[in-house]
């Protein structure tokens, strides 16, 4: 027992992608500032500021703004000024955030990009179909728990649909055809609806940035993953190890831009997840009106 313990966490390291900021986040990053005008402000400088610059991708340019944390009542015409998030555990969290960044930068970060350069665009796009379509019994689960019965039925209509028609999930013809729009749900989301607050921030090793509650679901799903019921070890392992590379393959670049041209890695990147996690709860709230 005591091995696999072990053994799934070294292995959760590819699934760490929280630590990366998804998608949705990347609008507020800020980019390398390549050449400029001697006479005029760097990116850093202008994002410093308080004012949007522009990042330039593989995928084109996107505009970003800076990333602020701020409390009720805070001044947000001078984001430089806005009150700062109190993090109690910080020493660690920057000792693990550093030692994340490097299994990153000599591990995943090249397997990744081996990854991409060997399977092309539709066959990853189809691994990560079938690994979404593998986790709907969780997202099911959490959603029955959570209240959400609507949503529940949603991931059962796209689980029996994506594992038939889509060919056991390697394609969505839930999303594309019959406009079931995926409901994921954590254990962390299940905990929030009963009033279970998040805690601080928190740098798990190897497995990223999170909070308490968090931290908790991410370690909990590693054991009860819908993955360990269709493969024994280290098949399993195996599956999570791979789902993992593929997720975090299409977020890599954004993520070494990010760090490289952050002024302090780690509080851009706890910044951004913060700010995640209060528009994700504004959303919420507006949602539930």
């Amino acid at each position: 027992m005591y091995y696999k313990v072990v053994f799934s966490a070294a292995l959760l390291v590819l699934t760490g992608c929280s630590s990366v900021p998804p998608p949705a986040q990347t609008e507020e990053a800020v980019a390398q500032s390549g050449e400029t005008n001697p006479s005029q402000p760097t990116k850093k400088e202008q994002l410093s500021a308080g004012k949007s610059v522009t990042i330039t991708t593989s995928q084109g340019e996107i505009n970003v703004a800076p990333a602020v944390v701020s409390v009720a009542n805070a001044p947000v015409d001078n984001p430089a000024s806005a009150p700062q998030y109190y993090d109690p555990w910080e020493g660690f969290n920057r000792s693990v955030f550093a030692f994340n960044n490097a299994a990153y930068e000599y591990v995943l970060i090249p397997v990744s990009d081996g990854y991409k350069a060997v399977v092309p665009q539709p066959v990853r796009s189809s691994v990560g179909n079938f690994f979404a379509n593998l986790r709907e019994p969780l997202n099911l689960l959490n959603n029955l728990f959570s209240g959400e019965v609507s949503d529940a039925g949603s991931n059962l209509g796209r689980f029996l649909i994506n594992s038939t028609v889509g060919l056991l999930g390697l394609f969505d013809p839930a999303t594309s055809w019959f406009e079931i729009e995926p409901k994921r749900r954590s254990i962390g989301d299940t905990l929030a609806t009963y009033g279970v607050g998040s805690g601080p921030y928190l740098v798990l090793p190897l497995l990223g940035q999170s909070d308490v509650r968090g931290g908790f679901s991410v370690l909990t799903e590693g054991f009860i993953h819908p993955v360990n019921h269709v493969a024994d070890a280290p098949q399993n392992y195996q599956l999570r190890a791979f789902d993992g590379v593929d997720d975090f393959s299409e977020q890599s670049e954004t993520y070494q831009n990010l760090y490289k041209n952050a002024d302090d890695p780690y509080l851009y990147f706890r910044n951004q997840y913060l700010q995640g996690q209060a528009r994700d709860l504004m959303y919420e709230d507006n949602s539930d009106r």
